[in-house]
Formats: C-alpha cells, structure tokens, sequence
C-alpha cells in the first residue's frame, strides 16, 4: 500500500487519535517527559478555515496577531486566504479534544514558489512555475481571479504557489495557486540543494539551475533553503540575489505541530518535516510501520527543545484540509437566491446541493449579515466550495 495514498476512512481515526494526544499534551505542558522553557505553541501548514483561522486542526483566534509575508515584511489579516501555506506562533493550546484553540500572536504567510506558469497542462492537472513541477488535485484552491482553476492560468502568468514538496519525487503539491503582482521584481522557490558544485558555484533546486558568487554558507548539500534570483537567466542560470534558510530555528516551546512532507531523512525516528528538525525516538507512531519516508506528508505532535521538534506522536497526513472538508465561520457577505451561493470570508459558497444539513436554521434564514459556520469541499474548478452542512451560530 502506498503511505501517501491511504483509504479515506484512516485519516479521520488517524486525525481524531492525534487530536486527542494534543490534547492530552496540552494539559501535560511542561510537566511531560521533554522539559522545555517556553509556554506557547507554534504550527504550521495550509490553512484549512476560517473563524478566525484553522490551522493543522487548531482553531487560532487571530484579532491580535500580527501578519507578515515570506520575507517578513508586515501584512494585514485580510491577506490571508484558504490554502495559503502559514507558521502560527501562539500561546497555548485549550479548548477541548474535539475543537483544540489558541490564540495567535504571530502569521506568516509561506508561498513555495514565485514565479511564471509555463507547461500548463489542464488535463493532467501540471505545469512549472520557475522551472519547477507543480502537481494541482482535488483539494488546490485557486484565487477568485482564476475562476475556473488551472485552465484559467495562462501561459507566462505570474504566480505564487503554496503547498508542499515531495523531495523524493521533486514536485510540489499546491494547496493555493494565486496571481502574484507583476512584474516581478524577482522569482523565489523554497526547496533542497541538489548538485552542489562550489567549484563552479552552481547548484540545482528542482529543474532550476543556480548560479551565485561570493561566500554563501547555507548552501550545503541537501540544505533546505529558500532562494531569491533574479528574473532574467545568465547562460542558462539563474543568478542568486539572496539565500536564507527555508525553515525558522523555533524556540524552546511546550507545544509544537508540524503538518507537511518529510523534506529531509536519516530514519524512521530522525528527519525534518518542512526543513523543521524531528526527534521520534520516543513517539507514538499511527500508520503502518515503516511509512515515515522521504516525501511522506505527515503530521507530527511535540515539544520544541534546542530548535528541535521532540515528538509525541507522528501520524500520516492524506494533505486535505480536516480529512479534505473546509470549515469558514463568519458573517455572510452576500447571498444569490437564484444561484444558490453566499460569500463567506471571501469565498463563494454553493448551498444548493443534494443533503446540505442545516444546524439551528434552514435555508430561508441565510441572510446577510447572519453568522454561520459551513463546512464543505472544494468543487473541482477549486475557487467554490460546495456546503455539506450549514451552522447558524445566532
């Protein structure tokens, strides 16, 4: 059985088993077997809902959090979209087994790759963005600009990719394609040094060939790094304008989640989750044994001690938001009787499918204004979602 590719049941008893470890780790905090200094939380991933914001299962109030962009410039709440790939600083984790929350004093906004769409194959569901593979499925949400998903991204188009990387295949799963404001001032991928040559001073990051000048310390092979280059190539390179290490050194915290692919591997027990470093040499594992592999998206429960991750528990991931399904929690913006769509957070909601379930309320009280809670899946142009059940929450 391929780990990446499990049975649609497992994820939800993968997910609940994880959750209520969480939760048991919670109310252990610094009293667990790993003695940390730090008090609060940290997670990372797509982001699965809003309320204020889902995050790895995590219900993160996010009123008072300051926002920031990959390059740590300030940014704004509203900036932040369904599927967009984020790291979640907070303070601890409450709530219950069920609903875990927090809330949020930091949000930084993590795309994969910058760049232009070349390759674009709306059949196979591919296409390349700064030379690299990017793979778009059932769960890839697209911004409202490409309303009818990859067959809207043209040729040469600037975007911003979100999602995540199978370093043993070299291709990125999108959890979020988007336009990025062009022209573009430079491209950036977050990757794995390959074909390091110091003598020539290039290096390879996917398809992409590198080439750079200089003292560039963080280049290492198998590094896992995020590079800036300029937009124009030289010989067939890109020239490096900048390096900085693809993943944050995280401070001692009591409560740490990881939600992504494996990016690097020594073992079962050793190995780093989006270049975040993993210790499970004492974890309680929920999968087949020997699944944790190079590629494998996994989430991974734990305790941060000397910038690595001492996990509690790792399961696998099925990388679909809550087991696939969306959760937005708001006050409807807009409502289309004739269409059968409300807007909720900016997302346009389809509520006219066979056995929408409808908690407190029926569908003559969706009105603007009137705070619901829907969860649903994307439809297959990834930019609607389809409401499975509606909550009125006054």
């Amino acid at each position: 059985m391929n780990p990446k590719h499990l049975p649609a049941v497992a994820p939800w008893l993968r997910w609940g088993s994880a959750v209520l470890m969480f939760a048991a780790a919670v109310t252990a905090g610094c009293g667990g077997s790993v003695g940390v200094g730090g008090t609060g939380a940290y997670a990372s991933g797509p982001v699965e809902g809003f309320g204020s914001i889902f995050v790895s299962g995590i219900e993160f109030d996010d009123a008072t959090a300051s926002v920031f962009d990959d390059d740590g410039a300030p940014s704004t709440r509203s900036a932040l979209r369904l599927g967009m790939g984020t790291e979640v600083d907070s303070g601890a984790v409450g709530g219950t087994a069920d609903a875990p929350t927090a809330t949020a004093t930091s949000i930084r906004m993590v795309a994969e790759v910058v760049g232009l769409a070349r390759a674009i194959d709306a059949a196979n569901g591919t296409l390349t963005v700064f030379d690299q593979t990017v793979k778009v499925d059932a769960l890839t949400v697209f911004d409202a600009a490409l309303p009818n998903g990859l067959a809207s991204v043209a040729d040469g188009a600037a975007l911003r990719v979100h999602g995540s990387l199978d370093a043993a295949a070299g291709v990125y799963t999108a959890t979020r394609i988007e336009p990025a404001a062009a022209p573009l001032m430079a491209y950036k991928v977050r990757g794995t040094v390959k074909d390091l040559d110091t003598a020539a001073r290039t290096f390879r990051i996917g398809a992409a060939l590198f080439s750079y000048t200089g003292t560039q310390p963080l280049l290492v092979p198998e590094a896992f790094v995020r590079v800036t280059a300029s937009t124009t190539p030289v010989a067939g390179r890109w020239v490096v304008v900048g390096v900085v290490a693809g993943a944050r050194t995280l401070p001692d915290i009591a409560q740490a989640r990881l939600r992504g692919p494996v990016t690097a591997y020594t073992s079962g027990t050793r190995f780093s989750v989006n270049g975040q470093p993993v210790d499970a040499s004492s974890a309680s594992f929920t999968g087949p044994p020997g699944s944790v592999l190079l590629g494998v998206s996994v989430v991974v429960d734990g305790a941060v001690q000397s910038g690595v991750l001492v996990a509690r528990t790792v399961r696998l991931d099925d990388q679909g938001g809550v087991q696939g399904n969306f959760k937005l929690k708001g006050a409807i913006e807009s409502v289309d009787p004739g269409t059968q769509t409300l807007v909720l957070k900016g997302l346009s909601v389809y509520y006219g499918g066979n056995g929408v379930q409808y908690v407190g309320g029926s569908e003559a009280l969706l009105t603007v204004n009137r705070n619901i809670e829907v969860r649903g899946v994307l439809r297959a142009n990834g930019t609607q979602l389809d409401a499975q059940r509606i909550s009125f929450l006054n």
